[in-house]
C-alpha cells in the first residue's frame, strides 16, 4: 500500500478522502495546465474518478499527466 493509499485509509468519510485528494491534485494539474480555471475544472473531473484510480494516476506521473491532458481537452472542447 503507498504512502498516499494509508493516508486515505484513516479517514472516515469520502468526503474527508476527496477533500485530501483534491488538495494532493491541484497544485499537480495545476503545474501542468497553468490556467487557475481549467485547472479547478480538470481537478473536479479527476476527482469523480474512483479514489483507488486516482491514487494509481498520482503514482505515475505519465499517467497522471495524460490523464489531465486528455480532462482538459476534453473541458475546453466543450467551451464556446
Amino acid at each position: 500500500m503507498s504512502s498516499l493509499s494509508a493516508n486515505l485509509a484513516s479517514l472516515s468519510t469520502i468526503e474527508e478522502q476527496k477533500g485530501f485528494l483534491g488538495n494532493k491534485l491541484f497544485p499537480l494539474v495545476l503545474q501542468r495546465v497553468k490556467e487557475p480555471d481549467l485547472t479547478s475544472k480538470v481537478t473536479g473531473a479527476l476527482l469523480e474518478l474512483d479514489n483507488d484510480e486516482i491514487c494509481r494516476l498520482m503514482e505515475s506521473n505519465d499517467m497522471l499527466n495524460a490523464r489531465i491532458d486528455e480532462v482538459a481537452t476534453e473541458i475546453k472542447s466543450c467551451e464556446p
